[in-house]
């Protein structure tokens, strides 16, 4: 088998790769010049965190190519149009940097809930100030798309005596709206991918019907949110914060207002940035390679129209 590997020399999951499937033929790198030769011989491609722009640049060269696998959760980044007309197989790494992510949203409740940058200032002065906090108890966690990530997030907001509210692209009868969901949840954690269907999802108009002491938080994807709109929400106070770890230009420019607010919490686009990260997600890959090589059904496969 011959597998194309989009991903610098370096990357240090390729040990586990070869180590792991050493009968594999290996060709690895992120020039497209340099790898022509080898995608037209390709039967699968894997495919590095950003480096999904060399898949397009090698597209015409794929032509064998079976299988496309990415490293990566998200997938808007693929080109679709190019993947439809195909009839390889895509799949991605969902659901495996969920567990962090679930963590961080409860980080950023908890951030909130016990004014912890109050506490930072407080001990950067020296000055002891006793004041109030919050429990998450009681409170109502709304989790804005209910795959792997708000799964995690919604076994940990229940496990802290938190009522959860979750709207999914499907709903079912009984299911409450995504403005129900907003309007009575004092977090609304986003947790969708970006699809064509979820652009904007958050729009201005859904914004507006947040608590005045609701905190929105985003782990899914920066475009699904109205940045202006959300921003204008915290510049005149009618939420009562956010935290973000996503955001429609990334890196975050210098300039951008969204820095000097004290009620927003910033991450780096790095809360499921955990160290065995890369390796978890080349262990899924190697397992599904097993099934591609097998001639079996591959996990976590991706709708080339649904983009996810």
């Amino acid at each position: 088998m011959r597998l194309l590997v989009i991903a610098p020399p370096q990357f240090a999951p390729l040990e586990m790769l070869r180590r792991e499937a050493p009968d594999v033929e290996l060709s690895v790198g992120i020039d497209p010049e340099s790898l022509r030769a080898e995608a037209r011989r390709a039967d699968a491609v894997l495919i590095a965190p950003r480096y999904a722009s060399v898949l397009t640049a090698l597209w015409r060269d794929l032509g064998n190519v079976r299988w496309i696998h990415t490293l990566a959760a998200g997938v808007e980044s693929l080109p679709f149009d190019l993947l439809r007309r195909s009839d390889a197989v895509i799949t991605n790494s969902r659901g495996l940097y969920a567990d962090a992510l679930g963590e961080f949203a409860i980080a950023a409740m908890l951030w909130f809930a016990k004014d912890l940058r109050r506490l930072l200032r407080n001990q950067d002065q020296r000055r002891w100030e006793p004041y109030d906090v919050e429990r998450l108890e009681g409170r109502t966690a709304g989790i804005i798309g209910y795959g792997g990530i708000g799964h995690a997030v919604g076994r940990r907001a229940a496990a802290l005596g938190m009522r959860v509210l979750t709207t999914r692209r499907r709903r079912e009868l009984g299911d409450p709206t995504i403005e129900e969901v907003i309007a009575e949840s004092d977090y609304v954690v986003m947790c969708t991918p970006l699809t064509p269907s979820t652009w904007r999802l958050m729009s201005r108009e859904r914004i507006a019907v947040m608590k005045p002491i609701a905190v929105f938080i985003n782990v899914g994807r920066g475009g699904t949110v109205d940045e202006e709109a959300l921003l204008d929400a915290l510049l005149d106070h009618r939420i009562r914060g956010a935290a973000l770890d996503v955001f429609d230009v990334e890196p975050l420019p210098p300039e951008h207002p969204l820095w000097q607010l004290d009620n927003v919490l910033i991450s780096p686009h790095t809360a499921d940035h955990t160290a065995d990260a890369h390796l978890r997600a080349m262990s899924f890959f190697l397992e599904n390679l097993r099934h591609f090589r097998a001639g079996e059904s591959l996990e976590n496969v991706v709708d080339k129209v649904e983009q996810y």
